[in-house]
């Protein structure tokens, strides 16, 4: 029975400098490498790396917090650019004050799957089938292989949405917002039912 073993990328530069996440390519700080060191000791204490696999978001955040966990349990890193976070277009390597100033205004009080908030970035709906695709290849059920995905909070919570088969119109209702190095385990239940085993647990955090 494969399972999914989620991470969400640990802290980087662009939660201390005023810059935009999205797209922005920016590495880990020096507590961000340290927090992925515990996340690489407290995986390798739950599971047989040898059945794993890891792969990552290609952008520099998600792929050396990938890099530092795969080092703690033996593993090469896949990357995989369907696993990025939702595409700011015009808005990446901005500050977050750029942002503000320039985002499209919204024309409807609640969530609206197809507002595109930057200019040649993606809505809502395109980042969901984006993120959809990528793990309908990468999950191969019938081969039993898990995987350890280390991706951002946008691409996490619809990694999950995807797991428990959301339609893109149930994602105005439902979030799931996980933090910096938070580690959370999709599974199979004996009915086999999709289920969340663990959300966003950073109990390995030592500080």
């Amino acid at each position: 029975m494969s399972n999914i073993i989620l991470v969400q990328h640990c802290q980087s530069e662009h939660h201390i400098n005023n810059m935009t996440g999205g797209w922005t390519d920016s590495p880990l700080t020096a507590l961000g490498r340290k927090q992925a060191q515990q996340i690489g000791i407290k995986i390798k204490e739950l599971v047989n790396s040898d059945v794993y696999h890891l792969y990552s978001s290609d952008l520099l955040r998600a792929l050396q917090t990938a890099e530092i966990i795969g080092s703690s349990l033996n593993l090469e890193v896949t990357q995989n650019i369907g696993l990025r976070e939702i595409n700011t277009g015009i808005a990446a390597g901005k500050t977050k004050d750029w942002a503000k100033a320039n985002r499209k205004p919204r024309t409807s009080k609640g969530f609206d799957l197809d507002y595109q908030e930057f200019q040649d970035g993606e809505t809502w709906r395109q980042f969901y089938k984006r993120v959809c695709n990528s793990m309908d290849k990468i999950y191969e059920p019938e081969k039993d292989k898990n995987l350890l995905i280390v991706t951002h909070g946008g691409t996490l919570g619809y990694i999950i949405a995807w797991w428990l088969n959301f339609q893109p119109e149930m994602l105005a209702k439902a979030f799931f917002s996980s933090s910096v190095g938070g580690i959370s385990v999709l599974s199979k239940n004996s009915f086999q039912q999709n289920i969340i085993k663990k959300f966003n647990d950073t109990s390995h955090f030592l500080y």
